[in-house]
């Protein structure tokens, strides 16, 4: 399943506070509570959609999405190599994090990161090689690796460009409805 960044023009207009801070992280291999434990102090409860996980900014919420968990906080907290990459042990983990002028793309293979590199500039470990498999996944949902500067609209779309590189690779399916209303397992955040 290819997706494209249009699909995921919604979010940061459902969810103006995305682009300012957001982290999507995106583990194959273990579970929600798993996830939910090794990215937060404590847990604290369910929440409803991504409107409770950004109640509060120092909160991870996951949910299960078929062979994956999705966690998002109002934070980078999907970046922690120490956090991601054991939880990629046997499996993977994928992250697109953003904070005001900043924003990473994250790759991690069984216990390894293959990738970090910044999501607007471009540039870093994963992409800078010509035949990058996220240069062509880039491509694929329909965005130059090559450009600089805003698209076609004056925008940049890094938040949407990101999630469909993701979406593309791991077949989740990221509904509109399950970010509006689905049941996020929340707890206090490391970061």
């Amino acid at each position: 399943m290819t997706a494209t960044w249009e699909e995921f023009t919604w979010i940061p207009d459902e969810y103006p506070w995305t682009p300012g801070g957001v982290s999507f992280t995106f583990v194959r291999h273990d579970d929600a509570e798993t996830v939910l434990d090794a990215m937060t102090t404590s847990t604290t409860g369910t929440v409803t959609g991504l409107e409770g996980v950004n109640a509060d900014v120092e909160v991870v919420g996951v949910v299960q999405v078929g062979d994956w968990v999705l966690a998002v906080a109002p934070s980078v907290a999907g970046l922690s190599d120490e956090v991601m990459a054991p939880l990629s042990v046997g499996g993977e983990v994928l992250t697109f994090a953003t904070q005001v002028g900043h924003s990473n793309f994250a790759q991690w293979v069984d216990g390894a990161r293959t990738a970090m590199f910044d999501a607007a500039l471009k540039d870093g470990p994963g992409f800078d090689a010509p035949d990058s498999p996220w240069r062509d996944r880039m491509r694929e949902v329909g965005a130059d690796p090559d450009s600089e500067g805003p698209m076609s609209d004056g925008r940049y779309h890094t938040l949407e460009i990101h999630l469909a590189m993701i979406v593309s690779h791991t077949g989740v399916e990221l509904a509109r409805e399950l970010l509006r209303s689905g049941q996020f397992q929340v707890g206090d955040s490391l970061e």
